[in-house]
């Protein structure tokens, strides 16, 4: 199997969503959110090398809940950047980068991947 950076799959999953009709603010947001994680894991590693540890640590961080200037990000900032977070894996997923999602369970899934085979019986998905 071919390597793919975190850089790549990030790309790759923007250029997916311009394809599939996707408005350029969205692209631009996204890429802005997709930043951040590549800050964090250093873009030009193979995205099999993302750990659920490294995740973990990452959605806790202060890259993600903070501001560069150390103010603290909004709420909903943060879900979003999460989403697209997830989303972009998932992708990765979809697309043989990586085996399986390297999320915690409690990571919200939404409707963009299924993580039914590790949701508890009777907890929604989303």
């Amino acid at each position: 199997m071919d390597t793919t950076t975190i850089a790549q799959a990030s790309a790759k999953f923007l250029e997916h969503l311009k394809e599939n009709g996707k408005s350029e603010r969205t692209i631009y947001t996204y890429r802005k959110d997709l930043e951040i994680v590549e800050a964090f894991f250093h873009g030009d590693k193979d995205i099999k090398e993302m750990r659920l540890l490294q995740v973990g640590k990452f959605l806790k961080g202060d890259s993600l809940m903070k501001k560069p200037n150390g103010e603290p990000r909004a709420a909903r900032t943060i879900e979003k950047t999460v989403r697209v977070f997830r989303m972009m894996l998932v992708h990765a997923k979809n697309n043989g980068w990586i085996e399986e999602l390297p999320l915690p369970k409690s990571t919200p899934m939404g409707h963009s991947g299924s993580k039914q085979d590790e949701t508890p019986e009777g907890e929604s998905a989303d």
